[in-house]
């Protein structure tokens, strides 16, 4: 087959298909892509977020567009704008927005970058996310829309506004909990205040539930005209409950249409203790300050005992890691109340390991019931001074962190109890010469 006539075949092909591909340009182009809001009408209530699409329909080899979004000022503030998926599809993109806060508008755009085709079909353009601050209605106006081909050529289009409904929200809350007394016998009867308050644009009616700890003391049925609170008293009689500390709380069930359901429980800033009618003692919280302590250096221990008879009592508390006595204190406590006894433990002469922490509270004069004179929580590492990780080396990791908290004091966010070597409360630097000095130490 001559060469020549299979060149002209070939070129002969091609001009045949640049043709097709111009008409079928040609054709796309002449339909009328459609850009809308999407939902067309949006209901949202005072205080919510809510978020609606700019989708596009039946656009041929889009390559980049830009739009201008409306609304009004008084009722919505605009939370963010983010890229859709449609022009992603065919690869990287540049998006940005400019937002008009005076003139309650945004510009968006977005274009393809390189040598690429446009894409085809429907998607969503942008995601538009806004706060509603009062309620009213209006437009969500999309205007000034300017698609264009990879061709830099304008593609024809509609654009298609959205309409908002912004509304008081269904929304009812617990605001206070009071109980008294705070100290009770089994039997007695404890006194509750449950303020409610309906917080939304309409009345409500919801069920207020009283607990002790997990379990329902009283349930009430409530209700409120909107902007109102009421007071609802409760009276819990602590016939079988045994003696401890029981937090109480209150619930509002959620109302139809309810979002904002973070404050419909709340529980009160006092505890209440159920009393033993005797002498009874007891260990409630072992906490110790550091998890990891230098050989040689001391570390503290807060212990929480309480005096849960109706006695007062004068006791001893004795704090111990793996069994083994750090330290004896005494302590005299009323009826009802609760101390923290803080321990110092010298670990000079204690061998490098983990120890396992608790403290004992030695029973009183007729205490029968000494489950609860033994509490144990946590575990102390001694080890080489300068290892904050308790890892038994002292290493980069070990320097980093001090340095991190370097210049932080007790008390502060950015102090760490193990960084500060000798317990003076501050992280300075004679704890960086101490781990400076161990540095590269490792143990066994």
């Amino acid at each position: 087959m001559n060469i020549n006539f299979i060149r002209f075949c070939s070129l002969l092909l091609l001009f045949f298909v640049l043709i097709f591909e111009l008409a079928f340009v040609h054709l796309g182009q002449a339909a009328t892509a459609t850009v809308s809001v999407f939902p067309s009408t949006v209901t949202a209530s005072i205080g919510q977020n809510f978020s609606i699409d700019v989708k596009i329909v039946n656009v041929f080899d889009l390559y980049g567009w830009e739009f201008k979004l409306g609304w009004n000022l008084s009722l919505l503030d605009l939370v963010n704008a983010v890229e859709g998926p449609f022009l992603k599809a065919r690869g990287s993109t540049y998006f940005t927005y400019k937002h008009n806060a005076t003139g309650g508008y945004l510009i968006a755009d977005c274009t393809l970058l390189g040598m690429v085709h446009g894409v085809s079909g429907s998607g969503i353009l942008a995601t538009i996310t806004f706060y509603v601050k009062n309620c009213g209605e209006c437009p969500l106006d999309l205007y000034d829309m300017i698609l264009l081909d990879s061709f830099e050529q304008l593609i024809p289009n509609q654009a298609v506004d959205g309409y908002g409904y912004f509304i008081y929200p269904h929304d009812v809350a617990i605001t206070d909990v009071n109980a008294s007394p705070l100290t009770a016998l089994p039997g007695d009867i404890v006194n509750i205040n449950v303020t409610a308050q309906n917080q939304g644009g309409y009345t409500e009616v919801f069920n207020v539930t009283v607990y002790a700890n997990s379990e329902i003391v009283g349930k009430k049925s409530v209700s409120l005209d909107k902007g109102s609170s009421k007071i609802i008293p409760f009276m819990w009689n602590t016939t079988g409950f045994g003696k401890g500390d029981y937090t109480v709380s209150a619930s509002a069930s959620i109302v139809p249409s309810e979002v904002d359901t973070a404050d419909n429980s709340k529980a009160a800033n006092q505890i209440v203790t159920i009393l033993y009618p005797g002498h009874d003692v007891a260990v409630i919280n072992v906490e110790p300050f550091k998890t990891a302590v230098g050989q040689g250096y001391c570390t503290f221990i807060d212990v929480t005992v309480k005096n849960y008879g109706v006695f007062n009592e004068t006791f001893d508390t004795t704090v111990q890691a793996n069994k083994t006595a750090i330290q004896t204190q005494a302590v005299t406590l009323t009826s009802g109340n609760s101390t923290i006894i803080i321990f110092t433990w010298n670990t000079t002469s204690w061998s490098k390991g983990n120890y396992a922490i608790n403290a004992y509270a030695w029973p009183v004069l007729g205490e029968t019931d000494t489950t609860d004179n033994t509490h144990a929580d946590g575990v102390v590492t001694v080890t080489i001074p300068g290892n904050v990780d308790g890892d038994f080396d002292v290493d980069i990791y070990d320097v980093v962190s001090i340095c991190t908290a370097y210049g932080s004091k007790l008390g502060q966010l950015q102090y760490k109890p193990n960084c500060d070597i000798n317990s003076d409360g501050k992280i300075d630097i004679y704890d960086v010469v101490i781990v400076c000095t161990h540095y590269g130490q490792k143990y066994p």
